[in-house]
């Protein structure tokens, strides 16, 4: 028997899961508009062309983290949830982490003057946030998958809290761009606080790895990896298609204040997690199947009134909050849309998590990918839009790619 039992819970420990969630909720949102605040307050105080090289090491952080780690966090809290305990493939993470902070600094390199404004001090900056986030999605990996829902909630706000307080505080101090981007770094090492690896040499010893776990991970990552490069990597085509810096800016600002039900829902899908995982093991696919394309019904629709929102007011809304960051109208609009239909893909691909369908998840995101790279071929629009219409189409075919691989999944 695991540690805790799945998520089916005896009377007196219901109490302290409800409350666990809702930390984690809490936690989650506060971090949220922490994040927010940050990109705001040292925006604004920066101007777009000294911000720009913090917008690029943010986006870099986000790809990394939501390709190769999260698929760490969450196969960690499916393992820890899974009625046969099996020890973690630490090999398998090392190595993923350090191939990741080399390929980080390898990419940082190569665009350095475009990019990062020549500055070599910012590869350094790269390869310690890379890792100190390699650590981060572990540990709230361990935290989730053992239901410690109240510290995951509590050190996710806090790696967002104290980002923006030494953030507030360097520039209060004078201090330049090179200098607030060490505070990406200082966040993700707070996980450590919550000691989030206790017991868990103990726990392994005896168990064996859970097998194909490479393959696994590996499927889970080129899942990731397509959809990351739909939803995250636009900032770094548009300077790619050779638009200047200040462009730059504004997509990643107008589509980072847009991410927000995103941004939100990384860590609570912790929380849906385990409970699909359960109904998996009970054998109760078709009421997880039905819960598929109830998602999958009401996001098209919150998606199509996200772009009405986001047309009529989208670009003001961006203006009023960062008055040097006025976006087209059209850029905002399908920021919105395209934003709601990634968040409902993230929760309706827990559900192939949960099945054990890594392939099937990869398919369904390389497919979207390369509706996205088709767009972008044949669009002859201005950087910016032409990179957004990529992005709302590889959104529309994820989530129905995602649909249609969840009801036609056999399962025993």
């Amino acid at each position: 028997m695991t540690e805790h039992p799945l998520p089916s819970v005896e009377a007196g420990a219901s109490d302290r899961l409800r409350t666990g969630t809702t930390a984690m909720v809490a936690g989650t949102l506060v971090a949220a508009v922490a994040a927010y605040l940050f990109q705001l307050i040292v925006g604004n105080a920066l101007g777009p062309a000294d911000f720009a090289p913090i917008s690029i090491l943010w986006t870099i952080q986000f790809l990394v983290f939501t390709t190769v780690f999260m698929p760490m966090e969450q196969l960690t809290i499916r393992r820890l949830n899974s009625s046969e305990p099996r020890a973690a493939p630490w090999g398998i993470f090392g190595a993923l982490i350090i191939t990741a902070t080399v390929a980080a600094v390898l990419f940082g390199h190569l665009t350095l003057d475009r990019l990062l404004a020549g500055d070599p001090w910012y590869l350094v900056i790269l390869a310690f946030l890379i890792l100190g986030y390699g650590g981060f999605a572990l540990g709230r990996g361990f935290l989730a998958g053992r239901l410690r829902y109240r510290d995951y909630g509590v050190s996710t706000l806090a790696e967002s809290v104290l980002r923006l307080v030494l953030a507030a505080a360097l520039l209060a101090a004078g201090v330049g761009a090179l200098g607030i981007s060490v505070t990406l770094v200082a966040g993700s090492l707070v996980i450590w606080l919550w000691s989030p690896l206790r017991g868990e040499r103990r726990r392994d010893r005896g168990a064996e790895p859970e097998p194909g776990s490479a393959g696994t991970l590996a499927t889970f990552i080129t899942a990731n990896a397509s959809a990351q490069t739909i939803v995250a990597s636009g900032p770094l085509i548009v300077g790619a298609l050779g638009a200047p810096v200040r462009e730059v800016s504004i997509f990643f600002e107008t589509f980072l204040l847009f991410r927000a039900p995103l941004t939100v829902s990384y860590s609570l899908i912790a929380r849906v997690l385990p409970p699909f995982t359960a109904m998996v093991e009970r054998g109760d696919h078709g009421a997880l199947r039905r819960r598929a394309v109830w998602i999958a019904a009401a996001g098209a629709v919150v998606a199509v009134l996200a772009y009405a929102f986001g047309l009529a007011f989208g670009a003001g809304l961006v203006e009023l909050l960062l008055p040097k960051f006025r976006p087209e109208a059209e850029l905002a609009a399908i920021a919105a849309a395209g934003m709601t239909l990634a968040t409902v893909a993230l929760f309706e691909q827990q559900v192939l998590i949960a099945m054990r369908a890594t392939r099937r998840l990869a398919g369904s995101w390389l497919v979207a990918l390369l509706a996205a790279a088709l767009v972008i071929a044949f669009d002859g629009s201005e950087p910016s839009i032409r990179v957004a219409r990529a992005f709302l189409a590889g959104e529309a075919t994820a989530l129905i790619a995602l649909t249609v691989a969840i009801l036609t999944r056999r399962m025993p």
